[in-house]
């Protein structure tokens, strides 16, 4: 059985209590009556956020269930299910050539889904090109969709990751090639020269090496290499959340390199996370297992997780090492806050905590990590965590 725990923003149900009230303490979810999950084959689940919506999934890939917004098709309940808001757990189906899925991926209103043959669907609001479904939408003169559907363009393509920033997306090959679509005003999509808006699935990638990972701001683009140190950034750099890349050029891919090898890439809306193997031991005795995590970009709410209150700064260019006692073992990042998983099944929090999302119930911001009491938990430890843009859930 899984055991999910949440706290943050519902407004939507996007945190599936069966209301919309904000919680500010850890709080065990709620599965809609008949969609009682099933044991995952491996134990071993995932859960993602958008702007005011989430998903969950076991990672044997056999079950999918959504909650919170469906104003704009958002969990591609299909035409049938009127509901704007789904307050609990309620299981998604695949369209039925699709097994299982590997990964969801949300923006503000939209929804990619990667199944483990390599394809993606997507669902929700199409209105800045970001489903790369523009002629279906013309020719019926809708701005969302309710239903799956691969973009076009797809059906050719084996994909091994996704992202979405809060209307734009980003779609990695199993080549390594990058292919994007959507919002392309601050040139988040790596090349400016593609328009404001991009309505069909392109290519992105050109002139770079292979990509292994892939990650969305609000209006900036990070990706990986397969050396796993060299990052290409693209986009909006008010809040220096380009990093320290080279060239002022934001419309276009630039670069910086990690100091060791990346394990997971994460970004928020104006910052960039990645979790790195750890240090050699005798630079950092206290790591035990698991990585090691730096960030970059805006820091005005603690989003960098080594701030201090007193001398507080609005962003910072350079990659800054968030100070954790153990190794982390997984890492989610929301619009302003970012969630890690330790060694020890600790989960720490950190930035912008306006609905108790960082698990401060005095609502205030957060600037280092802060342990989250596991409240009405099963356990007293987690195995993995993920954000929505302004939530935070906990898996056991």
């Amino acid at each position: 059985m899984v055991y999910i725990l949440a706290l943050g923003s519902n407004s939507g149900g996007q945190i599936a209590m069966g209301d919309t009230e904000d919680r500010h303490h850890t709080t065990s979810c709620t599965f809609a009556v008949d969609d009682t999950p099933e044991e995952s084959s491996d134990g071993t689940w995932s859960v993602c956020g958008g702007g005011n919506h989430a998903f969950l999934w076991s990672c044997d890939g056999r079950q999918l269930f959504g909650c919170g917004s469906n104003s704009d098709g958002e969990l591609a309940l299909g035409a049938d299910v009127s509901m704007e808001r789904v307050l609990r757990w309620t299981r998604v189906e695949l369209p039925d050539e699709c097994r299982t899925v590997r990964k969801v991926a949300c923006g503000w209103s939209h929804t990619l889904a990667l199944t483990n043959d390599g394809r993606v669907y997507v669902a929700g609001s199409g209105s800045f090109g970001q489903l790369g479904i523009e002629e279906l939408l013309s020719a019926s003169r809708k701005k969302h969709i309710d239903f799956w559907m691969q973009p076009a363009g797809a059906e050719s393509i084996e994909f091994s990751d996704i992202a979405c920033g809060l209307r734009h997306s980003l779609l990695l090959a199993a080549n390594g090639s990058v292919y994007g679509c959507g919002a392309n005003r601050k040139g988040q999509l790596g090349d400016a020269s593609l328009g404001a808006k991009v309505s069909s699935l392109v290519c992105v990638s050109r002139g770079l090496p292979p990509i292994a990972m892939v990650a969305c701001g609000r209006a900036h683009s990070i990706l990986v290499a397969a050396d796993r140190v060299t990052v290409f950034v693209a986009g909006d750099d008010r809040y220096a959340q380009c990093g320290p890349s080279n060239g002022s050029q934001q419309h276009s891919w630039r670069s910086f390199r990690l100091p060791r090898r990346a394990r997971k890439l994460c970004a928020g809306w104006e910052f960039g996370a990645v979790l790195m193997d750890p240090s050699p031991p005798d630079e950092d005795q206290h790591i035990r297992g698991g990585g090691t995590v730096a960030m970059w970009g805006r820091a005005d709410h603690g989003q960098l997780g080594n701030i201090d209150a007193s001398a507080p700064v609005t962003y910072i260019r350079d990659l800054v090492a968030v100070e954790l006692l153990d190794g982390v073992v997984d890492l989610a990042c929301g619009s302003n806050h970012a969630v890690a998983v330790t060694c020890a099944g600790e989960v720490h929090a950190w930035g912008w905590n306006e609905h108790g999302n960082v698990g401060n119930p005095s609502l205030c911001d957060v600037g280092r990590p802060r342990r989250i009491v596991l409240i009405g938990a099963e356990t007293t430890q987690a195995s993995s965590v993920g954000c929505g843009y302004g939530n935070t859930f906990i898996v056991q």
